[in-house]
């Protein structure tokens, strides 16, 4: 990577964060405001890529269980009924929808499309406000340690990285870089627990290193995967340095939920 653009990747990913955690500091509605903003420019890529094997999945059909479910878990309200809910309201907008003003009839692919968009981009921010609700220093943990990852992984493997992870998918990600990030980010496990959760032992910053170096690695190759699907290299190019909304979110979309369910299953 030549220096200018590692300095605007830099300079980028500094902006984000420092946005990131102003929002978390803040909490109040404006952490679930700014997280549905995100992601309702990640939901644009999501539909881009669908529509790029033209299937149209319904919008609103997306985007409102999203923002509400999103809502509903801030104000902690009971999910049984407003879930049922919302799910005939998308069966319903996709029922209106039929057959549709597109070329070709695609009920299913759309169907499925609406639901798994609903789910894949609904996860994070909830996730992220559950947390949120337990403390700050909780909340910022897994962000912190994801980026650590990320950021060993990318510099072991382009420093001495020969063996690629999944060559069709992410050419970048190198086996040495995803395994050796892994000793590499545990010191910081362990401290960020000593400070901030002490309940945490040696075993659980073992596994919260693990969990987060996998699944956000696994979020990384998933995206990269849709993205590859329909010959895109970014799902766009809104972060100089960085991709689309979703190249940013990618590993914290599976990351995060798992240090919320080890979180609150060991405690």
């Amino acid at each position: 990577m030549a220096v200018s653009d590692l300095k605007k990747r830099t300079i980028t990913g500094i902006a984000l964060i420092v946005a990131i955690v102003f929002f978390i500091w803040v909490d109040r509605i404006f952490l679930p405001i700014f997280m549905l903003a995100f992601v309702t420019f990640a939901s644009n890529e999501y539909f881009r890529f669908w529509h790029r094997k033209d299937i149209y999945p319904h919008t609103l059909a997306v985007l409102f269980p999203i923002y509400a479910i999103t809502l509903l878990v801030y104000y902690e309200t009971p999910l049984v009924l407003p879930m049922f809910i919302l799910l005939i309201f998308v069966c319903i907008l996709s029922i209106i929808r039929f057959p549709g003003a597109r070329r070709t009839q695609n009920f299913l692919a759309e169907v499925a499309a609406g639901f798994f968009g609903t789910v894949y981009l609904s996860i994070l921010p909830v996730t992220i406000i559950l947390l949120r609700k337990i403390s700050f220093a909780i909340c910022m943990m897994p962000f912190i340690l994801t980026w650590l990852y990320d950021t060993f992984a990318y510099f072991v493997g382009s420093a001495i990285g020969k063996h690629h992870l999944a060559p069709k998918l992410s050419p970048k990600k190198t086996w040495e870089g995803t395994i050796l990030a892994l000793p590499l980010t545990f010191p910081f496990t362990l401290f960020l627990s000593r400070i901030w959760y002490p309940d945490f032992g040696v075993f659980d910053s073992i596994v919260i290193t693990a969990g987060i170096g996998v699944l956000g690695t696994l979020g990384d190759l998933f995206e990269s995967g849709m993205k590859r699907e329909v010959g895109l290299k970014d799902a766009s190019n809104v972060f100089p340095g960085h991709g689309g909304f979703l190249d940013r979110i990618d590993s914290l979309i599976f990351s995060i939920p798992f240090f919320y369910m080890y979180l609150i299953t060991t405690s």
